[in-house]
């Protein structure tokens, strides 16, 4: 099939990972090139804040390619990943007997002007079960899809013995990850490894201390999963109950994951055996030395989480659930 995937493929965000899938997996794929070579995710996403905020009724530069590309690439699928379109230009896609579908792979909080909340989606994929039926009950045709792990760099690269005894966060450091990371330097973790994007100005200058000034991506983010003692995977207070990527990607790299618990984590994992939870600081603290006095168990955790990523949390699997509906719908 033909796809046009109407957003930039930053390395190893969520629309490199589907495109990458999708041509792996046979099919033709476009998108659009960054309008600056290099661009960083942090950058690509204030200026589309800016833009959708400054001008909320005109197309976007995303949305002026796909009117440009689809006469000459004659797509079969418009794929919007995590990304509103605007419903005029839906229709005219699907007049041009283009499917659309839409697959959100973000809180739906974080939604802006109408978000998927229109008419013109043939499918909408969403990470979290409770919007996929808060859009059933509009009438809109959603499905609950989780996000996943690319095992092409998303994969095991570390011995075992490169384990070392630090605590890993990647992403950014909102209030919520700021204020745990404060609790464990004062339970006596010190050997702290952030990663992501800078702390924000407000930040504790002993949070600041901890950030290593990189933004890890692909095989360089597995090593760093894998040979870390324990990966914590903290989320915004906005997430609710959905998992976000680094769930699948610290289990396909073998890294062992301390998450703070909710129900959707036993859709996809089995806690205790495939990853660990915490619904405590107490129980986070218990949880640490736990992994710290029993290597072996933290081991077997480590692979069995590996194993399920493996074999139910590739984008090769969210795609073919995504493909199957495509082909049912005709």
């Amino acid at each position: 099939m033909r796809f046009i995937i109407p957003n930039y493929a930053l390395p190893d965000s969520f629309v490199d990972n589907v495109k990458f899938t999708l041509q792996a997996m046979g099919h033709e794929v476009l998108s659009p090139p960054p309008p600056v070579r290099y661009f960083n995710h942090r950058i690509v996403h204030i200026i589309g804040d800016f833009y959708n905020k400054a001008y909320p009724n005109s197309l976007t530069p995303q949305e002026k390619w796909i009117l440009k590309i689809k006469k000459e690439y004659k797509p079969d699928v418009l794929l919007a990943l995590t990304q509103s379109i605007q419903e005029e230009l839906l229709a005219d896609l699907r007049s041009s007997g283009i499917r659309t579908v839409a697959w959100w792979g973000d809180t739906a909080a974080n939604m802006q002007n109408q978000g998927l909340l229109c008419e013109g989606w043939d499918h909408i994929f969403i990470k979290d079960k409770y919007a996929s039926f808060k859009l059933n009950t509009l009438g809109l045709n959603a499905q609950y899809l989780p996000e996943a792990m690319n095992p092409s760099w998303h994969t095991w690269k570390f011995r075992e013995s490169e384990i070392d005894d630090s605590i890993l966060f990647a992403g950014n450091t909102y209030d919520y990850r700021h204020f745990l990371i404060r609790k464990l330097i004062g339970g006596g973790y010190t050997d702290i490894h952030l990663f992501g994007h800078r702390p924000p100005r407000w930040a504790r200058p002993e949070v600041k201390r901890l950030f290593l000034g990189k933004y890890i991506i692909k095989e360089e983010k597995s090593l760093e999963f894998g040979k870390s003692m324990v990966c914590i995977n903290s989320t915004a207070m906005s997430e609710g109950n959905s998992l976000n990527c680094r769930a699948f990607e610290i289990a396909g790299a073998g890294g062992l994951q301390l998450i703070e618990y909710r129900p959707a984590v036993e859709d996809c994992f089995e806690p205790g055996k495939e990853l660990l939870t915490y619904s405590s600081l107490e129980e986070l603290m218990h949880q640490l030395e736990y992994v710290k006095t029993n290597k072996d168990g933290a081991m077997r955790i480590r692979q069995a989480g590996y194993k399920r990523a493996l074999a139910e949390h590739t984008y090769e699997h969210r795609l073919k659930s995504i493909l199957r509906s495509i082909d049912g719908s005709r």
